[in-house]
């Protein structure tokens, strides 16, 4: 007799949903994006950190002095140097007394160093001028103006703000130019010392600034704005975050003069990397207006050929962390040497610059950012603080960089947009701003 057929699988219920994914499996993709988001983190900062002063011991003969003239400039008894305060006067008469110790006399014309920052006399308190005449055989050429301003911030809502970067370093910087500029010979240019008054905020770009004063009174031995062969001014000079420009400053101004940028390339100091950039890599914040950054710009405003040097900002900008003891001073001290030099060439230079309010060179600009690109695309050598998306950004600034390095590249409106980003977006990173990456 046959057995019986196997029952039938009960029918599958058409409504019935399929068995649902382990929730551990969704968990461990999870895990593996947050570790792949983690390990994108890491490798981007591979050997990469942020430097200061600490890392880099002092071997240069003049480093001790022009850390000692920061420190008692940035010293908490002067409170960030305010305007107006007694802590920006003693400033002012510290920096007098330094320029008549070196051997630099007052503007003849003005009976003293302090120039009031308005007639008869100023709550906000002086510029401090010298005055270092031609010397030697012919007629005087006119004057070279070196500059940098001495105020800071002082108390604010996150402590009190000391300025060594901004800008003790730029005035130690100048004062150590002194001594070789004194021993120069001939010397057929008058030379200007301006420690400007009231640079900060919010005085910036407004009559009240020093810088706008001195140009308002210019003291009857320099003349007219003629006269100015040159305006050099240091701001932000003492900084350091990132191993790639540690030794780096960059050369802002010089291409709105013709004659300027080959004396500027052309003037070497050991140990130091002067790299041209256009000011209007600078100022061009994309999305915004045109915004000057510092003294010089009074002087372009006339006419004048000017060369704006810094190092560039860095995460203790305008912060209680600007301290004495996280500049480079072997770089400042390099670069009061550069100065020295720059003053010495102009000297053997011919006698009259042409300046030009609407001279470029891109291609210097691009040259300085490909040499920072080149690093800051590869994440062992990237800028402290860079992100994924903003390491995918850099290597699409690094890649229009390079196009421009096409031969026969055309230079376009839009190269020019795209240098002011690129540089933007290093300046945005070197101060670890946080938006770097949406530019």
């Amino acid at each position: 007799m046959a057995s019986d057929p196997p029952p039938a699988p009960p029918a599958r219920d058409p409504a019935a949903k399929a068995p649902r994914k382990p929730r551990s499996r969704r968990r461990r993709i999870a895990a593996l994006v947050v570790l792949a988001v983690a390990l994108l983190l890491v490798l981007d900062q591979v050997g990469v950190r942020e430097l200061s002063g600490r890392d880099f011991p002092q071997t240069d003969p003049l480093s001790p002095t022009l850390r000692a003239h920061v420190e008692t400039l940035a010293a908490p008894a002067w409170g960030g140097r305010v305007p107006g305060t007694e802590g920006n006067a003693a400033s002012a008469r510290y920096l007098a007394d330094a320029l008549a110790a070196a051997g630099v006399k007052p503007f003849p014309s003005l009976g003293g160093y302090l120039a009031p920052l308005a007639e008869p006399s100023s709550p906000l308190g002086h510029n401090v001028l010298g005055w270092i005449p031609p010397e030697g055989p012919g007629e005087p050429r006119g004057t070279i103006v070196l500059g940098a301003h001495f105020d800071h911030l002082g108390q604010t809502d996150e402590g009190l703000l000391l300025g060594a970067d901004d800008n003790a370093a730029a005035v130690a910087v100048l004062l150590g130019v002194i001594p070789s500029l004194l021993t120069q010979s001939p010397r057929p240019y008058g030379i200007a010392v301006a420690f400007f008054n009231t640079e900060e905020s919010p005085y910036f770009n407004t009559p009240r600034q020093g810088s706008q004063r001195f140009v308002a009174t210019l003291p009857k031995e320099i003349g007219g704005f003629a006269s100015i062969r040159l305006a050099l001014v240091m701001d932000l000079i003492g900084g350091v975050v990132w191993r790639r420009t540690a030794d780096t400053i960059f050369a802002c101004g010089a291409e709105k003069t013709r004659g300027l940028p080959a004396i500027v390339d052309a003037v070497r100091e050991p140990r130091l990397d002067v790299r041209r950039l256009g000011i209007h890599a600078v100022e061009n914040i994309p999305g915004y207006a045109p915004q000057p950054f510092s003294d010089y710009d009074v002087f372009r405003d006339h006419g004048v050929p000017f060369l704006f040097l810094s190092s560039g900002r860095t995460p203790r900008y305008h912060r209680a962390s600007d301290l004495p003891d996280t500049l480079y001073y072997d770089r400042m001290a390099r670069t009061s040497r550069w100065i020295a030099a720059l003053v010495a060439a102009l000297a053997a230079s011919p006698p009259a610059f042409s300046f030009d309010p609407r001279g470029e060179d891109f291609a210097a600009d691009r040259d300085t950012l490909r040499f920072a690109f080149d690093a800051a695309a590869k994440p062992w050598s990237s800028i402290p603080g860079t992100s994924p998306i903003s390491a995918v950004r850099i290597l699409g600034d690094r890649g229009r960089l390079d196009a421009m390095a096409e031969p026969g590249h055309v230079w376009t409106p839009e190269d020019a947009r795209a240098i002011e980003r690129a540089s933007f977006r290093l300046q945005c990173l070197l101060y670890r701003f946080p938006v770097c990456f949406t530019l």
